[in-house]
């Protein structure tokens, strides 16, 4: 989910040592990457430009990280999600404008990775049909009356999107490549996809280098820049990818600084990577 605020993370058990040859996860090429931060120690793989952690922290590490945080949701957002509903809301008067549709209302939409569910939410209130997928905080979504699943296999076959959104989710995920590839199956021809991720090209990346608060958070295992997240949403199919220079304002931000970010929005250097992408609409059959 998308940042707010500044919440402090929490570490988690480390289990893993670091790569002997390292292995990007998630173009599986095997050697070629250089040492991008040092503390904390992320790897670039020379071959899809992805940025990932080393060591690299295994499934079980994760879950009980995710776990924890999940005890007490509201207390812990870094690992629950951290947008809040003045967020939601711009995002979704952004993409409404970005789609040039009028409202949202019918369509089917799927929440790839709700957190506590504030993006699932503000839309449902625009009457949008929503489906979210939330391994950790399902009980926390049910309870809320949100149609809610597990993992993205557990949804049924024929079920099909009209548009995804997915925030501040793909940083977190051991194999981007793979969920993005499920994804593009489950929306429906001319179908689009929104995520929104931290941007490891963006100035405050820059500027803060291994100091950036967004890789000092032990759940963020991958960063992309705007060129290499294309890159790898075009190899799984989607077309148009666009990243909109939507305005955001952060309800916590001082005058000062939201003047600060909508500059850096607009010149697409902001520490936010937002990116619109399409599943190709199906090609008619030739008489």
């Amino acid at each position: 989910m998308l940042d707010s605020g500044a919440a402090v993370p929490r570490p988690y058990e480390r289990r893993t040592a670091k790569m002997d040859i390292p292995e990007c996860p998630q173009c599986k090429f095997q050697g070629a990457a250089s040492v991008h931060w040092r503390a904390p120690r992320f790897l670039r793989c020379r071959e899809c430009g992805t940025i990932f952690r080393d060591p690299f922290p295994g499934e079980s590490e994760l879950a009980n990280y995710y776990s924890e945080g999940w005890k007490e949701p509201e207390e812990n957002i870094v690992e629950t999600g951290s947008t809040d509903e003045v967020i939601a809301r711009y995002l979704a008067d952004s993409l409404t404008d970005t789609l040039a549709i009028r409202s949202l209302s019918g369509m089917r939409i799927l929440d790839f990775g709700a957190g506590r569910g504030t993006m699932t939410l503000e839309l449902m209130k625009r009457g949008a049909k929503l489906v979210a997928v939330e391994p950790f905080g399902y009980e926390f979504l049910a309870e809320r009356g949100v149609s809610v699943y597990r993992d993205l296999a557990h949804l049924p076959d024929e079920l099909s999107f009209d548009g995804i959104v997915s925030l501040e989710v793909v940083e977190h995920l051991r194999d981007p490549g793979r969920v993005l590839a499920g994804l593009y199956k489950r929306l429906s021809p001319s179908g689009w996809l929104l995520i929104t991720t931290p941007n490891a090209a963006g100035l405050p990346a820059r500027l803060m280098g291994q100091r950036w608060r967004e890789a000092a958070k032990p759940g963020h295992i991958v960063f992309f820049t705007p060129t290499t997240l294309s890159k790898i949403l075009e190899k799984n199919g989607f077309s148009q990818v666009q990243r909109p220079r939507w305005l955001i304002r952060y309800p916590r931000a001082s005058p000062l600084r939201a003047l600060l970010h909508f500059g850096l929005q607009k010149l697409a250097v902001d520490g936010g990577l937002r990116v619109v992408a399409y599943r190709p609409q199906a090609n008619l059959p030739t008489s």
